[in-house]
């Protein structure tokens, strides 16, 4: 028999996304019955790597996409059951860019199966990477001192009209 550890396991994972990354309410018409309809659409960032396969650039469709509770007004929260494969598609490209097509004349596209709780590892794993890029030699701190010695330099007074300096 398991023993209990006394909290149940997360039913919903959150994916917290900059509203750049988040398409809402895309609307479409439904080929079956002709009613306009309307979904979501989410690309994942550049350097997103789950199992060691950068998913950067690969989409999906949430049912739902929430305004941010916690990190303010242009960021989304996307609700995903926790045991439920998302599917991440992507187009095939050439080295020209162009799709690839298939035999019936469709777009080909690349699918990944992962699960929600991955994803949300992975973009945090990612954030993380990039905060730490910033904080490099040219990083936060160089531009600070930068931002500071323009401000210095705006400071000082140019001389007055009709005065010559040699």
């Amino acid at each position: 028999m398991e023993e209990s550890t006394g909290t149940a396991p997360r039913k919903t994972v959150y994916l917290s996304l900059h509203e750049n990354f988040v398409r809402e309410n895309i609307a479409y018409t439904d080929r079956a019955t002709g009613e306009e309809r309307t979904f979501n659409q989410v690309r994942l960032p550049a350097g997103t790597i789950v199992d060691g396969v950068d998913v950067g650039g690969y989409e999906f469709s949430p049912l739902f996409v929430n305004p941010s509770k916690y990190r303010g007004e242009h960021w989304r929260d996307i609700p995903l059951i926790a045991d439920r494969e998302l599917w991440l598609r992507k187009s095939v490209l050439d080295e020209e860019g162009n799709p690839v097509l298939g035999a019936d004349g469709r777009p080909e596209r690349d699918l990944v199966k992962v699960m929600p709780e991955q994803v949300k590892d992975a973009l945090i794993a990612a954030r993380r990477a990039y905060v730490e890029r910033m904080r490099d030699a040219d990083g936060l701190s160089g531009r600070a001192e930068a931002a500071r010695a323009a401000a210095g330099a705006a400071r000082t007074v140019p001389p007055a009209r009709g005065t010559q300096t040699r």
